[in-house]
């Protein structure tokens, strides 16, 4: 998501509060900072427009976690999941997270920047951001995976599956300072989506398939 070439004020505030939370954090970042970077000299911008920073900040994490949620829905009306497998169910779940999650857009890459900085320094806002947006997308894919594993899989085997094919996005999402500079002959995750999503899905399916075995042979406890 990237600036509209003929921006309105509200949404030069918008992308200038994007770029500032990103780089100096909610707490640091000011409203006049926020209205400066807009080219705005109503320091009271930010209040016209959206009441306060704190519901600026909450409309960039709103745009953020809803975008998961809307592409879903979209590709929902022309290729239902009734119609879909599980295992191509997981993999358009997959290219959605990554698709979103990683771009070379600098709006992008400071959304993004925003979003780790929640989850380290957690606001007031993450109780709600959690309950609107990421409890459903944890849902489906709690689903998709106890498809693939047997729906008597006790609720802590799924759980953790989740996490173990989430992560391997996270990973990237939350490590990539280091980890490019161990392996700078890495294009970058934008330019090796399909790479990586085929990656995953060998890995999680590999893995998946194996737990549901072991809970066919009984290794695993119910509880």
């Amino acid at each position: 998501m990237g600036m509209p070439e003929n921006p309105t004020t509200q949404e030069k505030i918008f992308f200038a509060g994007v770029h500032l939370f990103a780089r100096d954090g909610y707490e640091a970042a000011t409203v006049r900072d926020i209205c400066k970077k807009a080219g705005t000299a109503n320091a009271t911008a930010v209040n016209y427009y959206f009441g306060s920073k704190a519901e600026l900040y909450k409309a960039i994490l709103n745009m953020v976690f809803a975008e998961n949620l809307r592409r879903r829905e979209e590709l929902e009306k022309t290729q239902p999941s009734a119609d879909l497998s599980p295992e191509d169910k997981l993999r358009r779940f997959l290219t959605i997270m990554v698709d979103v999650g990683f771009n070379d857009d600098p709006v992008a890459q400071d959304i993004t920047k925003v979003v780790l900085r929640e989850m380290m320094s957690p606001t007031e806002h993450l109780d709600a951001i959690v309950e609107t947006f990421t409890r459903p997308d944890n849902d489906e894919l709690s689903g998709i995976i106890r498809e693939i594993l047997g729906q008597d899989a006790p609720d802590f085997v799924v759980r953790d599956n989740l996490a173990s094919v989430g992560g391997q996005i996270f990973y990237y999402l939350a490590f990539w300072p280091v980890f490019s500079r161990i392996n700078p002959e890495h294009p970058g995750v934008s330019n090796y989506k399909e790479p990586l999503i085929d990656h995953i899905m060998r890995f999680s399916m590999a893995g998946l398939n194996a737990t549901r075995e072991a809970l066919e042979r009984g290794e695993i406890s119910p509880s």
